[in-house]
């Protein structure tokens, strides 16, 4: 069954163009990519552009108006062609059998959640510039990139298959089925670093919706950049969740329905 690839993006079409490399690296190429940016900028064109002949690519964007990541990725979710969606940030490049990975276990009632590997800053900076033959066990290793064990790739079935994993937004696979019937997103959580994931998660779960754990499976390289305080931020939106989790319903009430509703910040 073919999938939908979606990747937000946020101004950053360098790092974009090494991810849409190892897009074309794939085992199983995408029938449709859908870049989301939550911006408007039209040189990320020129980026775009470099691929469309070799990659089914539709561009998305919303205008800045803060931290809206949620809603374009609402947006994405009706735009998608396909039941079967994964979803990865636009700084993370991928493993050659990601897409199959999820591909394989993403159905009505589960959804995936792989793990990505933290490249340190030099070996980033060289992927940027290099290009994906900057990526080798043995520069992981000398550079001291983080977490390095979660770029080992098992073939075969997950060795954690039925261990509950934290999902990460920059590398999950959902059905379009199992969204819907969740309203997508909660476009509330407004703030970046929190509230994408685990809201969904947790919503899923309450619903009765089951995680397929592809630790090792479906492998991504998050390519480093310095990120700003977010601390503050971080604990309202955790505030916001755990008030929402004393309602314990799993259908949020901003989400895929009110995509035409304009909100306080915007």
């Amino acid at each position: 069954m073919p999938v939908s690839l979606i990747i937000t993006v946020y101004k950053d079409y360098k790092t974009l163009e090494r991810v849409l490399e190892s897009v074309c690296q794939q085992s199983i190429i995408p029938a449709q990519i859908i870049i989301a940016h939550d911006a408007i900028d039209l040189t990320i064109r020129k980026t775009i552009d470099k691929f469309s002949g070799t990659l089914n690519i539709t561009h998305i964007d919303q205008e800045d108006t803060g931290f809206n990541k949620n809603r374009i990725l609402n947006k994405a979710i009706l735009l998608s062609s396909n039941e079967k969606l994964i979803f990865i940030d636009g700084d993370c490049v991928l493993h050659p059998k990601f897409v199959a990975a999820h591909r394989t276990y993403i159905q009505v009632g589960y959804f995936t959640a792989g793990r990505r590997l933290d490249l340190d800053q030099k070996t980033s900076e060289q992927i940027r510039t290099l290009g994906l033959r900057a990526i080798n066990l043995y520069r992981l290793l000398v550079q001291k990139t983080k977490r390095i064990e979660e770029g080992i790739y098992f073939p075969g079935r997950p060795l954690q298959l039925n261990k509950r994993v934290r999902l990460l937004g920059c590398n999950m696979g959902w059905h379009k089925q199992d969204l819907l019937a969740l309203n997508g997103f909660d476009m509330d959580y407004i703030l970046p670093g929190y509230g994408e994931d685990t809201d969904i998660e947790y919503r899923a779960h309450l619903m009765g919706i089951k995680s397929v754990n592809l630790r090792w499976k479906a492998i991504q390289y998050h390519l480093f950049h310095e990120r700003p305080e977010r601390e503050e931020d971080i604990t309202e939106s955790r505030l916001m969740f755990e008030k929402k989790k004393e309602i314990g319903y799993y259908f949020c009430e901003h989400g895929l329905t009110n995509l035409d509703l304009k909100f306080p910040h915007e």
